[in-house]
């Protein structure tokens, strides 16, 4: 029998055998994976390809009234949120303006300005109005949109065409839209009822989207749709040379210029050629037309930390201090140090925001600044933000905790946690110590444009005013903001209109529908110059008191007070003012207003009065606002406006809003409550470097007296929404 040494020996060698098969096994496989490392070039290949179809989307279309389309039929699919849209269309008898907006992935919002050839408005026409118009709105909501199941299913959406207003041409639909993304097709088949009748349906075809060796053809359509329109029938078709129709199949070819311009030809009603051309730019997504190249850097050196002592005086601190935040944007306006009974000390720094309109930008440059500049002996710093005097918010920063983040032991997420944005406090004068304070900027100036338009006047369909605005603000005895503004007409075809509806005269006190006489002055002038103190009373309420000449039309005295609270996304408030007309030329007031009794003037005395109850609402899940005014406004009418603001990264805002107040106020013998459409667009998308100025555009769907309220300032909601924007 062998012995046990032999069998011990006997089992080590298979041992070794095993390890060395395994060895052996192991060195094949690690060499296998060293060589296929050649491949590595391959593998990304096929990982592009297949991010690339992942992310591949058949590109949208318009038809002639800008919505998801073909030509005169929609579709089931719609832009990407945030696009707006502005074009123009022939399509006999008819000519349009469109503009289109994007407010979410499933709601597409559409207006057109469609004109009569050769048919004269029976009243308007001989003043020099042109052909007959009509204004409409559009509005599709996608219930299934194809991008929804990666082009497995079909999209599904419902319309309507020309809602408000006449509604001459009044549509509603459904449709179904399959996208055949191999084949670079999609297809629709819907069913319309008023104005599109019956089943209707649409192909888009792009043959050279793609593996095309011509890339100038890969942005070329052909389109093709069967017109359910019954042209025939004199209800629906209000043109006379528009009611003849050869064929219920219209065809024509699209193409796309640096995804930015949309052309388009096409054949419609058998007989009748039409054109079309658009520009649709994503303002929404947008991050400027030029890279933010002149912003400056986060902070990162020199880094100082030395404590605050004899080798570094509070005035070093002080110098250490004040050229970095200048740098990164920031004015330091006071600083101020107070110990504790527990043998701590907090070092407040009062800070005002000049350049960047969201807080996330806000908050990562002051980590930086801190983190690389705290002293080691503070305890805790707190950054106390401010806006136009106003004291908004502040942050509170363990140094502790800085340093850490400066030696990257912890991640910026991690500090902004431990470093909570909290109401602002008020420090005791007893226990605390000014080293630093200088005077808020009392001047600055910027130049902006000024444009007023009018569509529908009765000596022609678009009036304008284009012109600039010299805007000087700044502060007085520190802490009173003040705004003037002159404005100068550089281009201008309002000198023959009048401040009277022709058709509809507003019988409510004229408090906005004379407004064109302001607009008609010649030269320069005062278009705003207010004073403006704010108070931060603590716990989450503000107040504000204005004076002085708000705007083009009324100057006078207002007040606000405003419960916002940090992390809140409510806000509720109260404000009233009382207003006097201004003159038509110069900055003078009068005490009297117009009133007509059908077209025949009459004057009154008037003193103008307005008191609000605010509610704000911001729904951050969907990036909207809700606001509520509810109260009397200035034609001595109570009622409420409704106001919703889509908000998106890029700082755009478009708001709608809708007034329902107790006047009575009859256009075309159909009571009339006032709503209408803004935008508000940050300048600095224009600009290589970040700024927090806006120009915002504002159209009601009538001029009229309804529901008006003159701006009596900067809005307290509005100053604090602006800073903590995230």
């Amino acid at each position: 029998m062998p012995s046990a040494n032999s069998k011990i020996k006997h089992l080590q060698s298979c041992i070794l055998t095993l390890a060395l098969c395994f060895f052996a096994n192991f060195s094949s496989i690690l060499a296998e994976v060293v060589y296929s490392k050649g491949d590595l070039f391959s593998d990304l290949i096929i990982v592009d390809y297949w991010n690339r179809r992942i992310s591949d989307r058949l590109p949208v279309y318009f038809n002639h009234l800008l919505q998801g389309g073909y030509l005169n039929m929609p579709s089931a699919r719609m832009g990407q949120e945030g696009e707006i849209g502005a074009g123009y269309a022939s399509m006999p008898p008819y000519y349009t303006y469109n503009l289109r907006f994007q407010v979410l992935d499933r709601l597409e919002i559409s207006g057109n300005y469609r004109v009569f050839k050769g048919v004269d408005d029976p009243i308007l026409s001989p003043l020099g109005f042109g052909d007959l118009s009509d204004k409409g709105a559009n509005v599709k909501f996608s219930i299934i949109r194809p991008e929804d199941s990666d082009y497995v299913l079909p999209g599904l959406a419902f319309g309507l065409e020309d809602f408000m207003g006449t509604s001459a041409f009044k549509a509603r639909y459904f449709v179904f839209t399959h996208v055949f993304l191999p084949q670079n097709l999609e297809i629709s088949l819907g069913y319309g009822w008023h104005r599109i009748r019956g089943f209707f349906g649409g192909v888009h075809w792009i043959p050279f989207r793609q593996n095309c060796e011509y890339p100038f053809l890969k942005n070329f359509a052909v389109v093709a749709e069967y017109d359910a329109i019954p042209y025939q029938d004199p209800h629906i078709e209000k043109h006379p040379r528009g009611r003849k129709k050869k064929s219920a199949v219209n065809f024509g070819f699209k193409y796309r210029f640096w995804e930015l311009l949309d052309l388009s030809c096409s054949r419609i009603r058998g007989h009748k050629w039409a054109f079309s051309a658009s520009v649709n730019y994503n303002f929404g997504d947008t991050k400027g037309f030029f890279p933010k190249i002149d912003n400056p850097k986060v902070y990162l050196a020199p880094q100082n930390i030395e404590p605050v002592g004899s080798r570094r005086p509070e005035m070093a601190l002080v110098q250490d201090l004040i050229y970095p935040f200048r740098k990164q944007g920031f004015d330091l306006i006071q600083m101020v140090l107070s110990p504790d009974c527990f043998g701590q000390t907090t070092l407040r720094i009062h800070v005002e925001n000049r350049v960047y309109r969201t807080e996330c930008d806000v908050r990562t440059r002051l980590n930086h600044l801190l983190a690389n500049l705290a002293p080691g002996n503070i305890d805790h710093i707190i950054v106390v933000l401010e806006a136009e005097g106003l004291p908004l918010q502040e942050y509170h920063f363990a140094v502790r905790f800085l340093h850490d983040f400066a030696a990257q032991e912890i991640a910026a997420a991690e500090l902004n946690v431990l470093s909570p944005v909290r109401d602002v406090s008020f420090s005791s004068p007893s226990c605390s110590r000014v080293i630093f304070k200088q005077p808020r900027n009392w001047f600055n100036v910027e130049l902006l444009p000024k444009i007023h338009t009018f569509f529908g006047s009765s000596r022609g369909k678009f009036k304008y005013l284009f012109g600039l605005n010299l805007a000087f603000d700044g502060y007085l005895w520190d802490d009173v903001y003040y705004s003037v503004m002159f404005g100068y007409a550089l281009a201008s075809n309002l000198g023959d209109i009048q401040d009277m509806d022709r058709l509809n005269p507003s019988q409510l006190i004229n408090v906005r529908t004379d407004v064109i006489r302001y607009y008609q002055q010649e030269g320069l002038t005062v278009d705003e110059a207010y004073l403006q103190k704010n108070w931060n009373m603590g716990q989450g309420w503000f107040s504000r008191l204005s004076t002085g000449l708000f705007e083009e039309a009324y100057g006078g005295v207002a007040s606000e007070i405003l419960y916002y609270p940090v992390n809140s996304v409510w806000a509720i408030g109260v404000e009233a003012a009382v207003l006097k007309k201004r003159t038509y030329r110069g900055i003078g007031f009068t005490d009297k207003i117009r009133k007509l009794h059908r077209f025949t003037p009459s004057y009154q005395k008037f003193l103008g009065k307005q008191y609000f109850f605010n509610v704000h609402y911001d729904c951050q899940d969907i990036n909207m606002d809700f606001h509520i005014k509810a109260g009397k406004f200035l034609a001595n009418d109570w009622g409420a406006r409704f106001e919703i603001t889509r908000y998106f990264n890029s700082g755009l805002r478009v708001s709608f809003w809708y007034t329902h107040t107790n006047a009575r106020d009859y256009i075309n013998c159909s009571r009339y409550q006032d709503r209408g459409v803004a935008v508000s667009i940050p300048l600095d998308i224009l600009y290589t470097h970040s700024d927090r100025k806006r120009w915002g555009y504002g159209m009601s769907a009538w001029l009229r007296d309804i529901g008006v309220f003159a701006v009596t300032g900067d809005s307290l909601f509005e100053t604090i929404r602006e800073s903590r924007q995230r």
